[in-house]
């Protein structure tokens, strides 16, 4: 695999040096293996066939729960036959004289890391020009190549058992990096924020509900409350409303207008001036509104990449999940809302934001009368399984409708307890305000 440049051919990026320092200082040091190589490395990982068979027989080594090192590692070369391949025992001797110090072994894997993962983008790349040059269909070619790049952002998420020790140590460093990992994103609800603490980094939240209950309200009140009042970061994926759309009802929910009044036009200057007001705070506030009829999952992680490049990210908002484009050629809707589901919540860990999803549920909870439950969850099971937190709007009779009160049931909390609250929806100003709690679960 070589690269073509204006400058000739460039080899790969590889570096040996590093792989070898790792290798001799696991070797040094056999509790290195669990802290920075095990479900971070393997032996495909590394750009030499020596270094491979080097960690093959470490990771072998350890999985029987033997202590890593040269005589441990030297004993399972021999019983596989593989020493002379390596240059026999004075080849692990090297590995080991050669570290500058066991002290870098974080860095040298580092270093590993990275390498090996632009050498599989070099392989995706390649494999992208074939598309390329053998496909008919430009919009299928697309649409893999898309594949292809999320499979290799993904593939940096899949991490193998750890010991509770090593892990233990991983959550130490977060707290001392992070301080409170409780305290997350606030919705602006009060009593939801006591229950769930907010909304978590890597967390994959589901806002359910039938038509006209308010998700895409709920939804722009959570990303208002976190833009204006904490100055978060926020992008919000609208598939079914115009940027236009989703200015006006932030507008009309800061300044406490009716919509309806805003697009007549016939406003008081008391309102000119408190549309003006509620305008200039939210230009201040860090929003970003995609307006598509027709994203992919690899779409909404490309463009959620480069805006936590550029400005930072804290909070991703896609209404709504059933929009999402997908693979054309799935076996059924169920597949590709379950492999929707999964892929979101690999978005919400690989950029460590919540993300919340809007989600329709399935007219069953019309015909039964009664408060939703997860089985409602329209289309796939997968998305009880996938998400952290599951809330649903509902009203349960006419009271409610008339009142204006709007039930959000907290029907799953992967971290926590669950809970029922009252909300009331101002629909003309797409602003709910809470109401408490009504009844606690555990």
């Amino acid at each position: 695999m070589t690269l073509q440049t204006d400058r000739g051919v460039k080899p790969p990026p590889e570096k040996p040096e590093a792989e070898a320092s790792l290798l001799g200082a696991m070797l040094m040091d056999g509790a290195l293996y669990n802290e920075v190589a095990r479900g971070r490395l393997g032996p495909a990982d590394l750009s030499r066939e020596q270094h491979r068979i080097v960690l093959a027989a470490i990771a072998r080594v350890a999985e029987r729960s033997e202590q890593v090192g040269f005589a441990s590692v030297q004993s399972d070369l021999g019983a596989h036959g593989e020493l002379d391949a390596i240059g026999g025992a004075q080849f692990l001797v090297g590995l080991m004289q050669n570290v500058p110090t066991v002290a870098h072994a974080s860095s040298y894997a580092a270093i590993v890391e990275r390498t090996a993962l632009l050498r599989r983008l070099i392989g995706v790349a390649n494999e992208i020009a074939r598309l390329a040059l053998t496909r008919e269909e430009s919009t299928a070619a697309v649409s893999d190549a898309q594949e292809l790049l999320f499979a290799v952002s993904e593939s940096t998420l899949h991490r193998d058992i750890v010991p509770l020790d090593v892990a233990l140590r991983r959550y130490a460093e977060q707290v001392d990096a992070r301080g409170d990992l409780r305290i997350g994103i606030r919705t602006g609800l009060e009593s939801v924020d006591k229950k769930t603490g907010g909304l978590q980094p890597s967390d994959l939240i589901l806002i359910a509900g039938r038509p006209g209950l308010g998700k895409t309200s709920l939804a722009l009140n959570v990303v208002e409350h976190a833009a204006v009042t904490q100055r978060k970061t926020c992008a919000f994926f609208s598939m079914e409303m115009s940027e236009m759309q989703v200015v006006q009802r932030l507008v009309s929910m800061l300044a406490e207008i009716d919509g309806n009044r805003m697009r007549r036009g016939r406003l008081s200057t008391q309102e000119f001036t408190a549309i003006s007001a509620a305008s200039s705070e939210l230009q201040q506030a860090p929003i970003f509104v995609e307006e598509s009829s027709r994203l992919t999952v690899t779409d909404i992680l490309a463009k959620s990449r480069r805006l936590q490049a550029e400005r930072g990210l804290d909070l991703v908002v896609i209404d709504y999940l059933q929009l999402i484009e997908g693979v054309q050629d799935e076996e059924s809707r169920v597949l590709e809302v379950a492999r929707i589901s999964r892929a979101l919540k690999a978005i919400a860990r690989e950029l460590e934001v919540p993300v919340i999803a809007l989600s329709q549920l399935s007219r069953q909870i019309e015909q039964r009368g009664t408060e939703p439950m997860l089985s409602d969850l329209r289309e796939s099971g997968a998305l009880e399984a996938d998400a952290d937190l599951v809330l649903f709007l509902w009203q349960k009779d006419r009271k409610d409708r008339e009142e204006g009160v709007v039930r959000l049931k907290l029907a799953k909390h992967r971290n926590g307890p669950t809970g029922d609250f009252d909300l009331h929806f101002q629909s003309e100003l797409t602003r709910f305000r809470d109401l408490g709690e009504t009844r606690e679960a555990v």
